[in-house]
């Protein structure tokens, strides 16, 4: 089979229009998707996570081994451990480790992650993740696109040396990045836990050790990194263990917390953070405000109903999307796609043909409301889907195979995960080739208006391709209106104690659970022991 795809990104939906539907009547068209595979420059395994406005995507490419951060402008991929004299601007060499991921992407082009390093501690050499950002080249730039001078180490709240007086902190990841520039992430403290950080460049750098009038001139610093704020939890008496995993324009916050439900149970919730501004000046500058061990501009964002929550993605409305444990009628739990708006948690529901069933996630949301994520299907598989007007959809049946010369061109991948959605609603995420689970292959969805009399059903599913099979059946979600206090919470299977990882996470590989992981996606790595 042969793939469907757009010999390049022309940006919006309107431009589309003109090429593919001149003359088609508005009325008459439906939304569909042209398929672009994003792979690496020698076919081995990509993954994309997010999308800026102007069509640059950033994720994985597989390297043998290996794992290298990864850009893609239309479908030229830049393999980021290329960059030159990449040891400028941190105190120890970045990108020569053979693993990385990139996880967000500004529409400045600035570009976040992690990445291993070595570091020497007296005689031992110690292997960190730590979080890095990227910016783009400038005029000035020569060689890549994303010179390696460009590169900054973000490193943690404390030393990464074991026996150091604010150590040892190892480890961090950078998930995402604002159009302000402000990154968040997950990095280790001094006591052998994770805490959610933001760091808010200040002129234009994004890493400064010992801020004046601290220390005198010339002071070497301690390590850290003065400009990550550690934005705490949601409550002081549980394991106190947090991770962001988005912010918006505003400085808005989302990710997860560990809290004490009404009944006592120790969990994981969602929450957004509503940063202040204390000098008025249009811009956040307090993020963490200490209520007695915890931050109390950290919203609890509730559950469906079950012990736990995780927030994906925020919009710039404050909208946020992620998953939550759910129970049914008939005591089943799943773990389940959820939007919160306005104080409400609204279950997405699932491509299952019983919308009570079935597990989702989702991952990413735009400021038209547009969500996308994965959801499990009646066969049980996950599938790739984007949730519109009140409706969950199957990406795989929204693909538009009629290739630019009127012929059908089939797919070769399946889409079984979606990542990010754009404001022109461009979806990026990745699927599999074949039967082969572990052979993933990014990609990236333009969307098209087509006219639906044209479509025939070209795969025998009894569905005329493109058009809009593999709906939840007009499910459009359970409401569940108030704050934590007022939530009532049902027994989930587990006792109430957190699991290892969202049951949606259940029977992934290596290849699947390191980034998620790292990237703060599953409560996987509690405190170092």
């Amino acid at each position: 089979m042969k793939t469907s795809v757009l010999r390049s990104y022309h940006g919006p939906v309107g431009l589309l229009l003109v090429a593919a539907l001149a003359g088609a009547a508005q009325a008459q068209l439906v939304k569909m998707y042209r398929l672009v595979e994003l792979n690496s420059s020698d076919g081995t395994p990509s993954r994309a996570y997010a999308v800026n406005d102007t069509g640059h995507v950033v994720g994985l490419v597989g390297r043998g081994t290996a794992v290298h951060s990864a850009h893609w402008v239309g479908r030229v991929v830049t393999d980021l451990h290329g960059m030159v004299h990449f040891e400028l601007l941190h105190p120890y060499p970045m990108f020569d480790q053979n693993y990385s991921i990139a996880y967000g992407v500004s529409n400045a082009g600035q570009v976040v992650g992690t990445a291993r390093v070595q570091k020497k501690c007296g005689d031992d050499i110690l292997l960190l993740t730590q979080a890095y950002v990227v910016r783009a080249a400038v005029q000035t730039d020569i060689a890549t696109p994303f010179p390696g001078d460009a590169l900054t180490n973000l490193r943690s709240f404390g030393d990464p040396c074991p026996g150091s007086p604010n150590g040892p902190a190892p480890d961090s990841v950078a998930t995402s990045i604002s159009n302000n520039n402000h990154i968040v992430g997950w990095a280790d403290r001094a006591d052998g836990v994770i805490h959610a950080f933001l760091v808010a460049p200040r002129n234009g750098q994004f890493y400064v050790d010992v801020l004046p009038p601290v220390g005198p001139s010339g002071d070497p610093g301690d390590g850290v990194n003065d400009l990550m704020i550690d934005l705490g939890t949601l409550a002081p008496d549980a394991d106190p263990v947090s991770s962001a995993t988005a912010v918006n324009v505003f400085g808005q916050v989302t990710g997860w917390s560990y809290t004490r439900t009404p009944g006592g149970q120790a969990a994981y919730h969602a929450f957004l953070v509503t940063p202040q501004d204390t000098d008025s000046d249009g811009d956040p500058d307090l993020w963490f405000v200490d209520g007695g061990g915890y931050n109390t501009l950290m919203l609890d964002l509730g559950t469906l109903g079950g012990p736990n929550s995780w927030g994906r993605a925020i919009n710039s409305l404050g909208h946020v999307v992620g998953e939550s444990d759910y129970t049914n009628s008939a005591g089943e739990h799943y773990t389940r796609a959820f939007l919160w708006q306005s104080g409400s948690m609204r279950d997405l529901g699932t491509l299952r043909s019983n919308p009570a069933k079935g597990f989702s996630a989702a991952s990413g949301i735009n400021d038209q409301g547009v969500i996308v994520g994965w959801a499990e299907n009646d066969n049980f598989e996950r599938r790739a889907f984007v949730y519109e007007a009140g409706q969950m959809k199957d990406l795989n049946k929204l693909i538009y195979v009629i290739g630019e010369n009127g012929t059908v061109e089939l797919p070769r991948i399946t889409l079984t995960e979606a990542r990010d959605i754009n404001e022109d609603g461009v979806i990026v995420g990745w699927g599999t080739v074949g039967s082969n689970s572990a052979d993933t292959r990014a990609f990236l969805l333009n969307p098209v208006l087509v006219d639906p009399a044209t479509l025939v059903d070209n795969d025998g599913d009894g569905t005329p391709d493109g058009a809009t099979g593999g709906a939840s059946g007009g499910f459009t979600g359970q409401v569940i209106t108030g704050t934590p206090g007022n939530l009532v919470v049902r027994p989930d299977s587990s006792g109430g104690t957190p699991n290892g990882a969202p049951i949606g996470l259940c029977g992934a590989g290596s290849f699947t659970a390191l980034p998620l992981i790292l990237a703060g996606l599953a409560g996987m790595r509690w405190r170092r022991r």
